[in-house]
């Protein structure tokens, strides 16, 4: 089934605003309190850990001080597309379930795939958005 989630805004928002280092600290500052504060009863894993911090530090050196562009919007998606969610994240998935590599990612590509276009509207139009409005000047 596939899951349709919104936080990769917030993400893209820490990085737009803050550059890369508060927004690499700032994700993982939230994976921890996630896992901790509200616990789905899956187990901690420090790999995704290290994907939220590479994540945050890809959209904050993709996004901070940059003109807000459709290319530029989707370069930042399609890297951590790449190298985040089908890169990272099926690694870490399959160093925990021992489930080849290759069975993981094949289904993912799909989804990724449909991601990649949503995910790169809907954060083109919030930091457009952002940027024409008084929002834009938060810790600049």
């Amino acid at each position: 089934m596939l899951q349709v989630g919104f936080s990769f805004i917030a993400v893209g928002l820490l990085g737009y605003y803050f550059g890369p280092v508060k927004a690499g600290i700032a994700n993982v500052l939230a994976d921890i309190i996630s896992h901790t504060i509200m616990a789905t009863g899956g187990s901690f894993f420090l790999g995704f850990t290290l994907t939220a911090l590479v994540s945050g530090v890809i959209y904050g050196y993709m996004l901070y001080n940059h003109k807000v562009t459709i290319l530029r919007t989707f370069i930042t998606v399609l890297l951590i597309t790449v190298i985040v969610n089908t890169g990272l994240n099926t690694l870490w998935i399959h160093m925990m379930s021992n489930v080849p590599y290759i069975t993981l990612l094949v289904p993912r590509l799909a989804k990724e795939a449909f991601s990649l276009v949503y995910q790169t509207g809907l954060l083109f139009i919030v930091l457009r958005w952002i940027d024409n409005s008084k929002f834009n000047r938060i810790d600049r």
